[in-house]
């Protein structure tokens, strides 16, 4: 029997999927329809594939299933021009050498994704390990953590393609055995 509680959860997640690989691939179809015309549209042709390719992968690796253990160096690329155009990851902070197991690789990846969602204005979202959690630190000129998220941290139903990463971050943390925390340091994961 399908539990039917989570098919908003899965629509959102799919509207959110459209959403973001709609402008790369609208992007690749113009410069398609110009290649005739303008010397420059191949390059905005590869530029926009290649910028779909990287969406992809990293929803892929974030919220599909058969992702394998992974590197920070393997997630940070992953991330690298995809979370938002103004944002980047920093993920030195984490151990190089770590390969963190399938479950816990989504749950950084999707908490990056959030971390990215905290600023509207553009920074860096650092990945650091302390001896107990790994902390998710935005920095930037604005940091607002999206409001979907504490909704979802308190169990308060989410909904909207905009707000999906909260409830994913949280049932990736309940599957991982992780806790989810806000704090001053920012959004705390810890071994359950």
């Amino acid at each position: 029997m399908t539990n039917l509680s989570e098919f908003p959860l899965t629509q959102d997640l799919c509207a959110r999927l459209c959403h973001d690989l709609v402008g790369p691939l609208g992007t690749l179809a113009g410069a398609l329809d110009l290649l005739d015309e303008d010397p420059e549209a191949a390059a905005l042709a590869r530029e926009a594939a290649a910028s779909l390719r990287a969406r992809l992968q990293l929803w892929r690796a974030a919220c599909g299933a058969g992702t394998g253990p992974m590197t920070p160096a393997e997630m940070a690329e992953l991330l690298d021009g995809v979370m938002n155009g103004r944002v980047t990851a920093d993920l030195t902070g984490l151990p190089a050498a770590h390969a963190f197991a399938a479950p816990v690789a989504q749950l950084l990846l999707v908490a990056a994704m959030v971390g990215g969602e905290a600023l509207p204005r553009g920074g860096v979202v650092r990945l650091l390990a302390g001896p107990e959690e790994i902390v998710v630190r935005p920095e930037g000129r604005v940091l607002a953590w999206p409001s979907a998220l504490t909704d979802a941290l308190e169990g308060r139903p989410v909904e909207g393609p905009r707000a999906v990463l909260g409830p994913i971050l949280v049932r990736l943390a309940e599957a991982a055995g992780w806790r989810i925390g806000l704090s001053e340091q920012g959004l705390a994961l810890r071994v359950a």
